[in-house]
């Protein structure tokens, strides 16, 4: 039920404003009184709502919207979180070689028939914002799972790869909704919007260091233009 969701952020139920009761609501959207609750449930824990007993559920404003991380620069995340007063954490979940396919190949402008792929949730203040995919290319990066990867990948690279800058990045953003998986990991609700962030990042002799496709909770993380 993202439509109570839509409601909200189109500003039909105003900040502060009362929602209908849940037989209402039950009734507007031709669902279950389970249906109901689960989905003002999710709008619960995403901020957006508040329950107030013997009142009722209010529209708020999340708490956590005016503490954001502001960059969309290939600077360190965990520089960026820290600078801004969080503890940022890295958990990894995945380091494996994959196959390159054509598409993956053409992203990190390679010839190799292998690349690997890294993928971290990254957390601010304990709270999961940033599941990370990466893909690297071989054999430049082989060596890249001996370091620690709960940290800056950055330094990895300037410390250990000798690449001194990182010139550019080619990036697309876009928009899109959590799945029950992405749900689950990011700790947010179905429906969630979450930023969609590809980028192919180069260094400063113009090759290919990263490929990345990247889901951001859209709550905790802001982007500069």
């Amino acid at each position: 039920m993202t439509s109570i969701r839509a409601k909200i952020i189109e500003g039909k139920y105003p900040l502060n404003s009362k929602l209908p009761s849940e037989p209402k609501l039950q009734e507007e959207y031709g669902v279950s009184r389970v249906t109901v609750r689960l989905a003002v449930d999710g709008l619960v824990r995403d901020g957006l709502v508040e329950r107030v007993q013997g009142k009722g559920s209010f529209v708020r404003k999340p708490s956590r919207v005016s503490r954001l991380v502001r960059e969309t620069t290939v600077e360190s995340f965990s520089q960026v979180a820290k600078e801004s007063g969080f503890v940022p954490t890295t958990r990894v979940l995945k380091v494996e070689k994959v196959a390159v396919d054509e598409k993956l190949k053409g992203n990190l402008e390679t010839d190799s028939k292998e690349a690997l792929h890294t993928v971290r949730l990254r957390y601010l203040d304990d709270d999961p914002i940033f599941y990370e995919s990466n893909y690297y290319p071989l054999p430049r990066f082989e060596s890249l799972p001996d370091y620690d990867l709960t940290g800056s990948l950055y330094a990895i690279f300037s410390n250990h790869f000798g690449i001194e800058k990182l010139a550019s990045d080619n990036t697309t953003l876009s928009i899109k909704t959590a799945d029950v998986e992405t749900a689950s990991m990011l700790n947010r609700s179905v429906g969630f919007p979450l930023f969609y962030l590809v980028t192919q990042i180069f260094d400063e002799n113009d090759q290919v260091v990263q490929y990345g496709e990247h889901l951001i909770a859209s709550d905790r993380y802001q982007f500069k233009i």
